[in-house]
C-alpha cells in the first residue's frame, strides 16, 4: 500500500469518525433524527412492568429485542420487567404477551425526555375454574380477614377455611340468609336471627327468644346490637340484652365515634339524629329528603353513608358539620363501597363509577349491557372485579386511551364470588355441574 493510499484512507476514517461520532452522542444521550429525517429530536422510554413478570414486549405490532440481540442476529426477545429508551415522541401501541394468560394491550404516549410508565399491568390467567364443591350453591359471603367463607346451598350452611379448604356444616332449616353479618374477631356470625359460634356450632343462639321483634343486627366494637321498633339493645357477655336507648319509632341507627345516629320518620317527614351516646341529649336534627326507606351503610366511612332504597340515592352527610352537613348527592346507585377514604366505587344496573370526595369528580369506568350484579376491588388496587349474570370480569382503573376489560370466566349462570389473594370462589352452573368453583386469577 502507498503512502498516497494510506494518506487517503486514514483521512476517509476522520471524516467517517467526525460524521459518525456525533451521531453516536446524541443518541446517547437521547437525541434521533425525528420521522421525516429533518430535525433532531429527545427521545422518551417506556418502563414496563408486569405480574408476573417475563410477558413479552410488542411495540407497533413488533416483538422488542435486545441490543444484543441486534448485533449479533439473535432472537433475544424484550420481557418485562424491561426499559425501552431512545423512541421519539408520539403514540405507541404497547402489548404484552405471556403463555397462559389473556394479552394485555394499550396505546400510550411517549413524551420528549420523558418516561411513560406501565408498571402496574396485571396479567390475568386464561384458564378453566376447578369444582371443588357439586352443590347449589345459593351465595358466598366472606369473612373481614378474608380467611373463610360462609356457603348457603338448598339445604346446608357450609363455613369454609379458605386456607386449608376444610368445612363444617349445619342444616340450613328456615334461614333465607339475606342478612349475613360477621364478628370482627371472625369467631361468630349472624345468619338472619341465628347467632353462631365458629367453635361449636351446636351452640347456636336465636335472637327473637331473647328479644321479640328483633332485626337490624350489626357488630359494632367487637358487641353485637340490635333493634326492635323503638329500642337499641346490647348483647352483654352474660348472654342477656342491655336495653341502652329507648326512643321514637325509628328506622335504622348506627353508633359510632361516641354518637348515636338516628333515621327518624314520622309522617311524611325523615329526620337525622345525633345523640350523645352517654348523655342521651340531642345534639342536632337534620331534615332528609322524603322517602319511605333509608339505611346507614358503609359504617367504616368518616362522613355518614345515608342510602335511599326507594330512589337509589346515596348522600353523603357530615353530622357534626356547622352550616352545611350534607356532603355529595349520589343518584343511581345500586351497591357501594369505599376504596380507600376518598374514592367511592359504586355501580347501577349497567355501569361502574368512580366518585372522588376531593375533586367531586365522577367518573364512568364502564358502561355495558348486562345488570351488573356484584363488584369488589381488586387486591392490587388497579383493578375492578364485577360479575354479570353470566360473566365475572376485570376492569383496569388506568384511564389512558381506553380500560381494558378481561372476561375471566363465562358460565351459564354465576351467583355470587368472592376474591382472596389471587383465588376467586364463585358459585355457578355449566351445563349440568353446578357448585362452588375456583379460579386462580394469576
Amino acid at each position: 500500500m502507498t503512502l498516497r493510499t494510506r494518506r487517503i484512507l486514514s483521512l476517509i476514517f476522520i471524516i467517517l469518525f467526525l460524521a459518525i461520532t456525533p451521531v453516536i452522542m446524541f443518541y446517547a444521550v437521547g437525541y434521533r433524527l425525528s420521522k421525516n429525517g429533518l430535525a433532531i429530536q429527545k427521545t422518551g422510554m417506556f418502563i414496563i412492568d408486569s405480574k408476573p413478570r417475563g410477558a413479552k414486549i410488542f411495540i407497533d405490532g413488533k416483538p422488542q429485542t435486545t441490543w444484543f440481540s441486534s448485533i449479533f442476529n439473535k432472537k433475544n426477545f424484550m420481557s418485562t420487567p424491561a426499559k425501552i429508551k431512545n423512541l421519539l415522541p408520539g403514540e405507541y401501541n404497547l402489548r404484552l404477551e405471556l403463555g397462559g394468560y389473556w394479552n394485555w394491550q394499550k396505546k400510550l404516549t411517549v413524551n420528549s425526555g420523558a418516561s411513560t410508565f406501565a408498571e402496574n399491568i396485571y396479567l390475568f390467567k386464561n384458564d378453566l375454574p376447578a369444582q371443588i364443591a357439586p352443590a347449589a350453591t345459593k351465595s358466598i359471603h366472606l369473612s373481614p380477614d378474608k380467611n373463610q367463607a360462609v356457603i348457603l346451598s338448598a339445604e346446608l350452611i357450609t363455613f369454609f377455611n379458605l386456607a386449608n379448604e376444610a368445612e363444617k356444616s349445619v342444616k340450613r332449616n328456615d334461614i333465607t340468609g339475606k342478612n349475613i353479618l360477621w364478628s370482627q374477631s371472625q369467631t361468630k356470625i349472624i345468619i338472619d336471627n341465628y347467632l353462631y359460634d365458629l367453635a361449636d356450632l351446636s351452640s347456636v343462639i336465636d335472637l327473637k327468644k331473647l328479644t321479640a321483634n328483633s332485626f337490624n343486627y350489626k357488630w359494632i366494637g367487637g358487641a353485637l346490637y340490635y333493634q326492635d321498633k323503638n329500642s337499641i339493645y346490647r348483647l352483654e357477655a352474660s348472654g342477656l340484652p342491655k336495653k341502652i336507648i329507648n326512643y321514637k319509632i325509628f328506622n335504622d341507627y348506627l353508633i359510632k365515634n361516641n354518637y348515636i345516629h338516628l333515621i327518624i320518620k314520622s309522617g311524611a317527614a325523615a329526620n337525622l339524629e345525633v345523640i350523645d351516646a352517654v348523655t342521651g341529649q340531642n345534639l342536632k336534627t337534620i331534615n332528609l329528603p322524603t322517602a319511605l326507606n333509608y339505611s346507614f351503610i358503609n359504617a367504616e366511612q368518616n362522613l355518614l353513608n345515608l342510602y335511599d332504597h326507594s330512589h337509589k340515592i346515596l348522600y353523603l352527610i357530615d353530622p357534626l358539620a356547622v352550616y352545611q352537613p350534607l356532603v355529595e348527592i349520589i343518584n343511581n346507585v345500586k351497591t357501594a363501597f369505599w376504596i380507600n377514604s376518598s374514592n367511592l366505587l359504586y355501580t347501577n344496573d349497567f355501569e361502574i363509577w368512580l366518585y372522588n370526595l376531593e375533586t367531586k369528580n365522577k367518573i364512568l369506568l364502564t358502561r355495558i349491557a348486562d345488570t351488573i350484579n356484584q363488584a369488589i376491588l381488586h387486591p392490587s388496587k388497579d383493578y375492578i372485579i364485577y360479575s354479570t349474570e353470566q360473566t365475572i370480569n376485570a376492569i383496569e382503573l388506568d384511564e389512558r386511551e381506553k380500560r381494558n376489560i378481561t372476561e375471566l370466566i363465562k358460565f351459564d349462570s354465576i351467583n355470587s364470588f368472592i376474591l382472596t389473594n389471587e383465588i376467586l370462589y364463585f358459585s355457578g352452573k355449566i351445563g349440568n355441574a353446578e357448585g362452588l368453583y375456583k379460579f386462580f386469577i394469576q
